[in-house]
């Protein structure tokens, strides 16, 4: 889960970038950085900036004045695969055939047997852990800069031929312009835009629909599975599908990952999480009728909608009983369980009066590890709440996640091997309710979705993932050491 952006014919890239990429910092916290290319000369520059932290905390308009260009990609990184080394932030880039870069969203799961490919069959040197630097190795030992759009059509076939896994890609090819395209499936969100105005027309990609519309984009849509999108400096486009399979976007966006504003796939996030709260008001009703509900709070801030849909259906007070310090990112997101815990203690503080001796329904986007709803359990009972239903908005996780949510092993997971019952006294609920997955199908409103991270049913090929579990266990020690864990 990282936030991707793409832009090209702005007046001034450096700037539409740092928008963009502030309206997806919720992707990624822990690195940014950003592109553009330079055409004052006769060969096209490429000027690439690169930070740990947040976007606002590292751009400033010294260095975006550096960053000159009216073209450019950028990214904000949540790592799934790779080391947490400042080696692996991107964009990425190589200098041949054609200088290209790249940004992307997701995981490839069989990155470590490409990347051994790469290097074997190819000669390619690669210096870091990131699946990236594959993805940007393999477009470019089948990328021929000489054929312009046949070249970049057959090099991207070629990706989605041999990378499994899901992803959204956004690329600087040169400076002939911006390439943009999907996994076959289509798992990771990706929108593109256009804007006319007094200075032109301005092409953008996001991971997002809000970061376009919040800078005046409009005509956003998403890019489809298995589809490509390449856009030349004539801003002509080309728009083709190489390799298009079932479509099976991650359920997991609409429910926490994407910001509410946003739709994807044609749905609204807002509108998704308002009917996820409709379905478990009837799914209370159903398997606690005769229990009193004094109040219902959400877990700020992604379970909100969901949280007041429900009061509203149950006809209960809604009441925000836990504040979140606006300082502290998403837990879910950070590296290392130890960094998830500091954070909890940290960022949620409880209102007693809205509490104390109150029977208490309480909302959350959903439970993985149990770290954050084992703690926030913990915090209404020390003041004071009566009886504590715990609600999610997503089923129960029981199954790792190959496609860029870093839950990439069973022993994670607080539902893996557990009835509902046992992780309800493992949180230490007076009662746990997941919503059901056909709810959550029928609350998102497409045919086809993935929830593999529920059923087991991965819509890849699975032969690489054991081997992908390992290279992520071996990787979680190595950034366990470096911050002084037990490994």
């Amino acid at each position: 889960m990282c936030g991707i952006f793409a832009i090209i014919n702005s007046p001034n890239a450096a700037r539409e970038l740092y928008f963009g990429m502030v309206h997806l910092q919720h992707r990624g916290q822990d690195a940014c950085g950003m592109l553009t290319v330079s055409q004052k000369d006769a060969v096209p520059k490429f000027n690439v900036m690169k930070f740990i932290g947040h976007v606002h905390n590292n751009f400033s308009e010294e260095k975006l004045d550096r960053l000159d260009g009216s073209m450019g990609i950028g990214h904000t990184r949540y790592p799934t695969c790779g080391i947490n080394d400042a080696s692996e932030t991107q964009p990425l880039t190589l200098p041949s055939p054609e200088a290209v870069g790249l940004a992307f969203n997701g995981n490839v799961v069989n990155y470590p047997s490409l990347k051994r490919e790469l290097q074997e069959r190819h000669g390619r040197i690669m210096s870091t852990e990131s699946d990236g630097e594959v993805l940007l190795n393999l477009f470019a030992v089948h990328y021929n800069e000489k054929d312009n759009v046949q070249g970049v059509k057959a090099a991207v076939r070629k990706v989605m031929e041999k990378a499994v896994g899901g992803y959204s890609v956004v690329m600087q090819v040169g400076g002939k312009g911006i390439l943009a395209f999907k996994d076959p499936n289509g798992i990771k969100p990706m929108v593109m835009g256009r804007r006319v105005s007094e200075e032109g027309t301005s092409y953008a990609f996001a991971s997002e629909s809000v970061s376009l519309s919040a800078i005046g984009f409009t005509d956003i849509a998403d890019v489809k599975g298995g589809e490509m999108v390449f856009i030349g400096t004539d801003l002509r486009v080309y728009r083709e599908f190489i390799l298009p399979a079932k479509a099976a976007p991650c359920s997991f966006e609409w429910v926490y990952f994407s910001t509410a504003e946003s739709i994807i796939e044609g749905k609204s996030v807002y509108d998704v999480r308002e009917r996820l709260g409709i379905h478990l008001a009837k799914k209370v009703k159903a398997l606690i009728p005769d229990e009193r509900i004094d109040v219902v709070i959400p877990v700020p801030d992604t379970s909100r909608t969901a949280a007041l849909a429900l009061a509203n259906t149950l006809g209960v007070p809604y009441q925000e009983g836990l504040i979140k310090n606006r300082y502290i990112g998403r837990t879910f997101i950070m590296p290392s369980q130890s960094e998830r815990q500091d954070a909890i203690r940290l960022k949620l503080r409880p209102i007693d009066h809205v509490i104390r001796n109150k029977n208490v329904l309480v909302v959350d986007d959903s439970i993985v590890r149990g770290t954050t709803s084992k703690k926030i359990i913990q915090l209404l009972r020390s003041s004071g709440a009566a009886r504590i239903y715990f609600i999610s908005t997503f089923p129960p996780i029981r199954h790792p996640c190959f496609y860029g949510i870093d839950f990439q092993t069973e022993k994670e997971l607080v539902a893996h091997g557990r009835t509902r019952m046992e992780v309800e006294k493992e949180l230490g609920a007076d009662r746990l309710i997941y919503i059901e997955p056909e709810d959550l199908k029928a609350a998102i409103g497409l045919d086809s979705v993935c929830m593999a991270c529920v059923d087991g049913n991965y819509p890849t090929p699975t032969q690489d993932m054991a081997e992908m579990k390992n290279t992520r266990e071996i990787q979680q020690k190595i950034i366990a050491g470096r911050k002084g864990e037990p490994k």
